[in-house]
């Protein structure tokens, strides 16, 4: 086993965008993240430099995809035939390299990845989310219901930073009202989040992320309790899908949380299918 570590986000996306696109819509995190940086094309300071780490076997062929954007959780993203072997490798080799606040990605290869982590750091490894991903190649219409989807604008700014703060809130994410706000104008003058409206009262919110070269990933869904129980989200999230897929996407994937199995259950009436698990483990010292 060995590791191999990159400093340019262009280089390593050409690297391991093969490997990765091979179960493009559970990588599309990995996947969307390395977009984004190429896209930006920012000089880092050393201390926000991206991590971005291979690990192969000794004939060169890719087991494990690593990824942190500072300060947020290390990505890991493997395949079918990626070995224990080659996680706990990983694992020793980012103790080395690297400290991470969490480690995320599918349950298979977390689970292992991040009890070595744990071990070797000796910090507390704590579950914090257990999530679904899923994939639609075909809207499912659901039942016609009131009202239709709009583009956000500068003057709902105020609107959406609440929802976004009762959003993360729900998720046992909170974050302060200025990176609410900050997220909300990003979003707007983004033109990603779309907005379901009934006569003059916004009722649902979605938000479009995470192009990949034939996907996108729908999140920010959120539906503030007394409009729920409409069929409000269904259709927002449904006709945000297919404005997707009228680009010339071939698929939209979304995560939801398995604690909660009212999100699921719409998900898939609207045509979204289970391609995976994801996990989020946190440390602490």
């Amino acid at each position: 086993m060995r590791i191999k570590n990159f400093q340019d986000p262009i280089a390593y996306l050409d690297y391991v965008q093969i490997f990765l696109e091979k179960n493009e819509a559970v990588n599309n995190l990995s996947l969307g993240i390395l977009h984004r940086l190429v896209i930006q094309n920012r000089k880092m300071d050393v201390d926000n430099e991206p991590y971005l780490a291979t690990i192969e076997t000794d004939n060169g062929k890719i087991e494990l995809c690593m990824i942190q954007t500072p300060p947020h959780n290390l990505t890991i993203a493997g395949c079918a035939t990626t070995s224990r072997e080659s996680l706990l490798y990983g694992a020793n080799q980012l103790h080395k390299q690297k400290q991470v606040p969490g480690i995320l990605g599918e349950n298979r290869f977390v689970e292992i990845f991040s009890e070595e982590y744990s071990r070797l750091t000796k910090a507390k490894r704590t579950l914090h989310m257990n999530q679904r991903i899923y994939r639609l190649d075909q809207v499912n219409p659901p039942k016609q219901v009131d009202g239709s989807m709009r583009m956000a604008e500068e003057l709902d700014s105020e609107m959406i930073t609440e929802w976004i703060q009762r959003f993360t809130q729900s998720l046992g994410q909170p974050i302060p009202y200025e990176e609410s706000r900050e997220r909300a104008i990003q979003l707007i003058e983004e033109q990603t989040l779309v907005l379901w409206q009934v006569e003059n009262q916004i009722v649902s919110m979605a938000n479009q992320t995470r192009p990949t070269s034939n996907g996108m990933t729908i999140n920010f869904v959120y539906t503030p309790p007394e409009f729920e129980r409409n069929g409000y989200a269904s259709a927002c999230v449904a006709e945000l899908s297919q404005s997707i897929l009228n680009r010339g996407y071939s698929f939209c994937s979304l995560y939801t949380d398995l604690s909660n199995p009212t999100s699921n259950s719409i998900y898939m009436r609207i045509g979204y299918k289970p391609v995976g698990d994801s996990i989020v483990y946190l440390f602490e010292s």
